[in-house]
């Protein structure tokens, strides 16, 4: 029954995609549009999907190609020619060599696919962000977002659940694959809604405080200590604006005290599913204990999470000196390992190296010195935080093994970018010459 009310949603989903991309829309937003909610109307189908399809490429992997290749006709070659995308070159560059040093070469081209969706999304956010405006264009984004936010919904309402840990709790994730790939769509969700303006969209704060309730609910806990430090920016920052000079000392400390008491409420209630992270930051040595030491309790801590980074780990300290350096290829843990490693620093020290490893660090402070030299200090607060808080989410899990993960990076990063950047392109003469007269005015 549930497959009918996907199939139904997907239908009223496209139909409002249609609308919207028709109307007052540029091309670089259509296209950004109609990429996240292919993939999020694909993924919903994920029996059909996920299994291979033709040459060992499912229909999810073969649409996510897709969107990468139309988005390099689509995007202007100047926009990947910034200056500032050269931190991320690095470490694709560092992806690279570890492939080809490991002759890893159909993981190389499987992470340089995914990573080349991230480029074409971010490249046409930052392109429409400068011609329509960031609050008109993630005021359209929304409506890719209808489809599982609204299938979550109903799976609520329905109580369509995911049984999903071994306490008993349960994820509601709108008949979807996995928890930890609708958390990011939800994550995503959260943070567009999160950066249209006041009166921008009917009943703003209800719909953002509806996406963190929904959130919860997947039950995903990374997820949830992702999101705590931008939903608590956003309402600081709600009723900053809304108070005059002399009343904001007094009231904004109430309001710190209010969000402190929630997040408080919010810890005791899920109290059994965060216990696990209070032992580890307690016991912080037992990540570089040998796997063979660690006793059945600890085996199970952070549902298994810690004993798999061990293993990595003490494979990456066992490893020669070329392997130390440069890893042991991408996507190399396959065969070798039962499960991935669930830690986005530990898996790009083993698959990368300590270069890549060196190489993501520099991307990712790259990222959030931008975020904070944004003019707009009330945007530069949430996405800063949202920097903070997606690098925290990467040491429990991988956002960005999946395009899930990678929509919400691009997100963020094309905010980054389109505000952080000076209105004219870093390029050279010889590049300048060659973007049209639309793009130059859209630059």
């Amino acid at each position: 029954m549930f497959e009918a009310i996907k199939l139904l949603v997907g239908v009223v989903s496209l139909i409002m995609v249609y609308r919207t991309i028709t109307g007052n829309c540029n091309k670089y937003l259509a296209f950004a549009i109609c990429a996240i909610w292919l993939r999020y109307f694909l993924s919903a189908f994920h029996t059909i999907t996920y299994p291979p399809l033709v040459a060992g490429f499912s229909i999810n992997a073969l649409g996510s190609i897709g969107v990468a290749g139309l988005g390099l006709l689509l995007i202007p070659t100047a926009v990947f020619t910034l200056k500032k995308l050269f931190p991320f070159y690095v470490f694709f560059i560092a992806i690279t060599v570890s492939g080809f040093v490991n002759m890893q070469i159909p993981g190389t081209i499987n992470v340089l696919v995914k990573w080349c969706y991230f480029l074409v999304l971010a490249g046409a956010l930052f392109l429409s962000i400068r011609s329509q405006g960031q609050n008109e264009t993630f005021k359209k984004l929304l409506v890719a977002f209808f489809m599982p936010v609204l299938l979550q919904v109903l799976s609520i309402v329905l109580g369509h659940a995911k049984a999903t840990e071994a306490d008993g709790s349960t994820s509601y994730v709108g008949g979807y694959n996995h928890e930890a790939a609708f958390s990011m769509i939800i994550v995503s969700f959260v943070f567009v809604v999160g950066l249209t303006e006041r009166n921008a969209i009917r009943f703003r704060t209800s719909l953002f405080t509806l996406s963190i309730f929904l959130l919860v609910l997947v039950n995903y806990r990374t997820a949830i200590l992702t999101i705590l430090p931008i939903a608590a920016v956003f309402y600081f920052t709600l009723v900053e604006q809304r108070l005059r000079p002399s009343q904001k000392a007094p009231v904004l400390t109430i309001v710190t005290m209010f969000i402190v008491t929630a997040f408080m409420v919010l810890s005791f209630t899920m109290r059994e599913r965060f216990a696990d992270v209070g032992l580890l930051v307690s016991n912080l040595d037992i990540i570089f204990k040998a796997p063979i030491y660690f006793s059945e309790s600890e085996k199970d801590i952070m549902s298994a999470r810690v004993f798999i980074w061990s293993q990595y780990i003490d494979a990456f300290a066992n490893a020669n000196l070329l392997n130390q350096l440069v890893g042991f290829g991408p996507d190399s843990w396959k065969g070798v390992f039962a499960k991935y490693a669930h830690n986005t620093y530990v898996s790009n020290l083993y698959e990368y190296g300590i270069l890549g490893f060196t190489a993501f660090i520099f991307m990712c402070a790259y990222c959030l010195l931008q975020a904070l030299k944004i003019a707009n200090k009330g945007l530069s607060k949430i996405v800063a935080f949202s920097i903070v808080g997606f690098l925290i989410m990467n040491m429990a899990t991988m956002p960005l093994w999946n395009i899930e993960g990678l929509v919400f990076f691009a997100i963020l990063i094309g905010v980054v970018f389109s505000t952080a950047t000076p209105k004219k392109l870093a390029v050279s003469k010889v590049h300048a010459r060659k973007i049209n007269h639309e793009v130059r005015e859209v630059i």
